[in-house]
């Protein structure tokens, strides 16, 4: 009998991890998930819709890998959670086609990152997951330069590295700030694809120009690629969380994080 496939909704806490992809000399999410699926006698490769960086999280990531029809999809991710490390967790499986790829059929991701300003982000708790900033940013101000964003652009100048057969070309859906229940600046964004930090350079050149660190037109400038403009180091990865894929059927989960911003009704 052939092998079944399934995809996987997972979530992590990126702290104790080098990234997603298996790495010879370090822990990875991916190196965990397959290591786990040998524990159940699954032995192959397991797939993701994005490869997060080293300190990033995820609420959203879409895995998917190939198993004997032995096993029942609830079945399995209540296996896999059994045996999981305590900073991962399959939040549910199901059977899928057999052409299924989570990377290539995806039409979207959404990255939500999180800034703290006031006394509590100082504690070692929040600054686990946020990004304490010692200034106070000006909410309408980030909401005004977001709107750089929406729309087809070259973000070449913005991150570490593109995908030589992709290129450095993204098409960004949605940017927008908002202030959490928390008293949180939430960063909202949605593109067709990524590049290497792209999110946490986008953040760090925002937070810098609000704050009176470079002058207001210093994104436009580096959206433009201008060669006098220089991005800032990036933001720290401990804010940044994958929260959702889009495949053509909608997305895999709703908008939120655990903790930070309480999770949405409706995925669109």
């Amino acid at each position: 009998m052939a092998d079944a496939r399934y995809r996987a909704t997972v979530q992590y806490d990126g702290s104790g991890y080098a990234g997603w992809q298996v790495q010879p000399d370090g822990r990875t999410v991916q190196g965990e998930l397959e290591g786990r699926l040998r524990r159940l006698g699954i032995v192959g490769r397991v797939t993701a819709a994005g490869r997060t960086d080293a300190g990033v999280h995820a609420t959203g990531q879409e895995v998917a890998f190939d198993s004997p029809r032995q096993w029942d999809a609830d079945d399995l991710a209540r296996a896999l959670n059994a045996i999981a490390p305590d900073d991962l967790w399959i939040e549910s499986v199901r059977e899928t086609a057999a052409d299924f790829h989570p990377r290539f059929q995806a039409t979207a991701r959404r990255y939500e990152y999180f800034v703290s300003t006031g006394r509590d982000g100082r504690s070692p708790h929040r600054r686990r997951g946020t990004w304490w900033v010692d200034a106070d940013p000006d909410l309408d101000a980030l909401r005004t330069v977001a709107l750089a964003l929406p729309g087809d652009g070259d973000f070449e100048t913005l991150s570490k590295a593109g995908q030589p057969e992709l290129g450095t070309r993204c098409t960004i859906e949605e940017s927008e700030w908002i202030v959490t229940p928390m008293g949180d600046l939430r960063f909202t964004i949605v593109a067709d694809r990524f590049l290497h930090r792209m999110v946490r350079y986008l953040v760090a050149t925002m937070i810098e120009v609000v704050t009176g660190r470079r002058e207001p037109g210093e994104l436009r400038k580096l959206l433009d690629s201008s060669p006098d403009a220089r991005p800032p180091g990036p933001a720290p990865a401990r804010g940044l969380y994958l929260t959702g894929v889009r495949y053509p059927e909608g997305w895999n989960r709703v908008p939120g994080v655990p903790g930070l911003w309480p999770l949405e009704r409706t995925s669109g």
